[in-house]
């Protein structure tokens, strides 16, 4: 199914996620991003339907964009953030050297370890070691 999205153009791929959701796709996405979600989608009806849980989910997603609120990564239960991005592993040793002192971080199974402190996100430590606000995945080179 992927190999088959992968032949059609983006037009092609904009056409058919309107088709299959019934709405437009998101202006500027890419044409990786709309192989993802179209292939996703197409899986999930082939499978029948999506599980209660996620139906359940996607309701108080959608209601919440409807009233136009912004939707973060704490409304997406664990389990399924990954269609937000990736996940660091557990273990993982992050390393940034910043106005030439070299700051360590390691990944926790929640949050993460820096200079014998717990945070709960990357964020938080890249903004205690600049004092200022950083997107923390950017900061420590984790995000493009």
């Amino acid at each position: 199914m992927i190999e088959e999205l992968k032949q059609l153009s983006r037009q092609e791929l904009i056409q058919k996620w309107k088709k299959l959701f019934k709405t437009n796709s998101p202006q500027h996405a890419r044409k990786d991003f709309l192989i993802k979600h179209i292939a996703w989608e197409m899986q999930a009806r082939k499978q029948g339907s999506y599980s209660a849980k996620t139906k359940k989910q996607l309701e108080k997603l959608s209601d919440k964009l409807a009233k136009s609120k912004k939707i973060q990564e704490k409304d997406i239960k664990e389990g399924s953030k990954q269609t937000l991005g990736f996940k660091i592993k557990t273990g993982t040793k992050l390393i940034r050297e910043y106005k030439g002192e070299k700051h360590e971080v390691i990944a926790l199974d929640a949050g993460f370890e820096y200079k014998g402190q717990k945070y709960r996100s990357l964020s938080a430590i890249a903004n205690q070691i600049t004092g200022t606000k950083w997107n923390g995945k950017l900061f420590f080179g984790v995000k493009k």
